[in-house]
């Protein structure tokens, strides 16, 4: 049995209802891929919540390792200067200058000893006495030189633990610039890590969105074509309404004629002829 034909309207309709549920199909493709899209800049969005909290704690601790370094420098700086006022203060060694006033010394006794026991002219005792004045006023003056190199040594010894006490500070502000500038190393490979995974995020979520785009094209474009079959839908039951009506207004007016010629039974006769012909062209025959 040959299969039955489907009218012009019945194909349009059912072209119609095919284009809504492609474009139903395919707005269902694109809800999924834009509930991903949406999912992935979610995880995004933490990802770089995490990655400006990485990158604050990166800069504090460059901020606060810088001011440790400042005051490193500061203190290996005045710790550099005591050590170049040291090098300028510091005279004639103490122990040299010791022996030599206790030389002299000895010798002033030897002299008083040999005025005291030794007859002398009075020219060569005069001549004894004076070079005794001589030696004691030289070791007077020594021992003012051995007093304020003294005081120096005293100030050098203060110096030195000054300066130890600078190294010793500048030292620990160094373990601080070393510490902080781990922290801060970690601090920026973790920031780093984070943009590579945001990046990798951004796009596949921009692949998805790029993907979705194409998905709402195309279901708008099977709207398009839905809405233009509709519009032909219409236009073809119009086409029809108008053709039935045509139809009615003939088979009218053939009834019409039929009764005039009812009393003529060759003009009946032949009236419905031309009715019966009428009917059979158009394919419906109507009695009444």
């Amino acid at each position: 049995m040959p299969p039955k034909k489907i009218s012009e309207i019945q194909s349009a309709e059912l072209k119609f209802r095919a284009l809504l549920n492609k474009r139903d199909e395919i707005n269902e493709q694109a809800a999924v891929l834009r509930s991903e899209r949406d999912s992935l800049n979610e995880q995004k969005k933490v990802l770089q919540e995490q990655m400006r909290t990485a990158r604050d704690k990166r800069d504090a601790f460059v901020a606060e390792m810088r001011v440790h370094k400042q005051r490193r420098d500061e203190l290996q700086a005045k710790a550099k200067e005591l050590i170049e006022f040291k090098k300028k203060a510091k005279g004639q060694p103490m122990g040299g200058l010791k022996d030599e006033i206790r030389a002299m010394q000895a010798d002033v006794k030897a002299m008083e000893l040999r005025q005291q026991t030794v007859p002398l002219t009075i020219p060569k005792e005069r001549e004894l006495l004076d070079q005794l004045k001589k030696k004691v006023a030289e070791i007077d003056r020594l021992k003012v030189v051995l007093s304020e190199q003294e005081k120096i040594s005293k100030e050098i010894r203060d110096i030195d633990r000054s300066i130890d006490a600078f190294f010793k500070q500048a030292d620990k502000e160094h373990e601080e610039v070393v510490r902080l500038s781990e922290d801060q190393h970690k601090a920026h490979e973790e920031a780093s890590a984070l943009f590579k995974d945001i990046a990798a995020l951004t796009a596949a979520a921009n692949k998805k969105h790029d993907e979705f785009k194409k998905l709402k094209e195309d279901a708008d474009a099977s709207h398009q074509k839905a809405q233009e079959m509709r519009d032909k839908i219409i236009e073809i039951r119009k086409e029809k309404r108008m053709e039935r009506e045509e139809e009615r207004r003939a088979i009218r007016d053939v009834n019409v004629a039929v009764k005039r010629a009812l009393d003529d039974k060759d003009k009946r006769d032949k009236a419905a002829d031309e009715a019966l012909a009428m009917l059979l062209k158009k394919g419906k025959v109507e009695i009444r």
